[in-house]
């Protein structure tokens, strides 16, 4: 507890919002993505590129926060990163220009990456044991659930207005959460004087690169998570405007596609502790692998709806196995590095899988044979590597 008093129920259901609320945003505005492309007059390849810097903005981001927050406490990195994200959000809502926005968007991801580092840093200062185990538990679940109903409800918004209007709804949820963080919660790390935790940082980072496995690890999901952000990014193009998908659809299709993940991740759990995390990780990169040839194999066959939605599901599904998997494996042994671990793990899953997003839209809306040949090579690449990994001793 480090003499601190116990979070209330409110405190971590803000904290589970906090961890979710970035992602969220990039979800939320999806279903409106081939209209911003309209409006603003631009290429599917700079649309898709909003995601790619909000992506990198995500991942730059966690390099930084931890370490500044262990110098200067919770507190202020989260009201800074807060109001940040209200302010961009509001400046994107009567926006004309497609570069102003990929700007934006970039420290839209950048200050939102504050609530994905710091919600599990102040459950970690708050709680030991069980109950540490049990609060992160539950800000996981929220954080889960937030991704199956973005696309969900952003589709009924961009239905009933625009998609100027999800940008609104994100400056809103910016500012009511910066008012949750002001008046709602204690600071739980006070600052610490005379600590060099940018050079500390620095030499963990520097070992961390140097151990193999972790390398491996690491590239592994981060390779696995760019499948997954090539989905985000070309899903809407081909569901919406090749296949003709209403945008409450999608966001069903989208939503079950997100179940899946939840699904997959409880049967790895389950299935680890019989056979090892290692054996489970390389099964999910191999249905995951499936899944991309399913959808590769779909471009012989025209107009087969139900056999990409058959392939999105294996594809999107297999990252809930495959994450939590080469996370566990990466982060074994590393409890003096565990900070900078993490923060490496959540660098490389949102850098290289921002690449995807401009990769996807670069030939075209037309088809998706860029989307699927994406997709198969990063997967391959990524059963490479675990081919490299020498099996751990349980």
């Amino acid at each position: 507890m480090h003499g601190l008093d116990r979070l209330n129920k409110f405190q971590i259901i803000l904290l589970g919002v906090l961890s979710a609320f970035a992602v969220f945003s990039m979800d939320f505005y999806l279903p409106g993505l081939p209209a911003l492309q309209k409006d603003l007059h631009t290429t599917a390849s700079l649309a898709q590129m909003t995601i790619t810097t909000s992506l990198v903005g995500l991942g730059v981001g966690q390099l930084f926060i931890g370490p500044w927050s262990d110098r200067i406490g919770r507190r202020v990195p989260l009201l800074v990163g807060t109001l940040v994200f209200g302010i961009t959000s509001l400046l994107m809502i009567d926006i004309n220009n497609i570069w102003f926005m990929i700007v934006l968007r970039f420290f839209q991801g950048l200050s939102g990456s504050v609530g994905i580092v710091l919600s599990l840093a102040i459950i970690t200062d708050c709680f030991d044991g069980k109950e540490l185990t049990k609060n992160i538990a539950i800000n996981q679940a929220i954080n889960g659930v937030f991704p199956v109903l973005a696309p969900i409800i952003g589709g009924l918004v961009v239905m009933a207005a625009d998609w100027q209007m999800t940008f609104v709804i994100m400056a809103v949820m910016g500012f009511c959460l910066w008012i949750g963080v002001k008046w709602g919660l204690p600071e739980t790390r006070k600052p610490k004087e005379n600590i060099s935790q940018v050079g500390g940082n620095t030499v963990n980072y520097k070992e961390l690169i140097h151990d193999k496995n972790f390398t491996l690890y690491l590239l592994i999901q981060a390779l696995m998570m760019a499948s997954l952000f090539a989905y985000i990014a070309g899903s809407s193009f081909v569901l919406e405007n090749i296949f003709q998908l209403s945008i409450p659809m999608f966001g069903v299709v989208y939503a079950i596609n997100g179940i899946g993940i939840t699904i997959a991740t409880s049967f790895a759990g389950f299935f680890a502790r019989k056979y090892g995390e290692h054996l489970i990780l390389g099964g999910f990169i191999i249905y995951g692998i499936f899944g991309g040839l399913l959808l590769a194999g779909s471009l012989f066959f025209a107009n087969d709806l139900w056999l990409i939605l058959i392939a999105f599901f294996i594809i999107t599904s297999a990252i809930g196995g495959v994450q939590g998997m080469a996370t566990a494996l990466a982060m074994r042994g590393k409890q003096d590095q565990a900070g900078s671990a993490s923060a490496l793990l959540g660098m490389a899953r949102y850098a290289i899988g921002g690449l995807m997003s401009p990769l996807v839209g670069v030939f075209g809306t037309d088809s998706y044979v860029a989307l699927a040949i994406l997709i198969c090579l990063v997967q391959w690449g990524a059963f490479i590597l675990y081919l490299r990994v020498p099996r751990l001793k349980m």
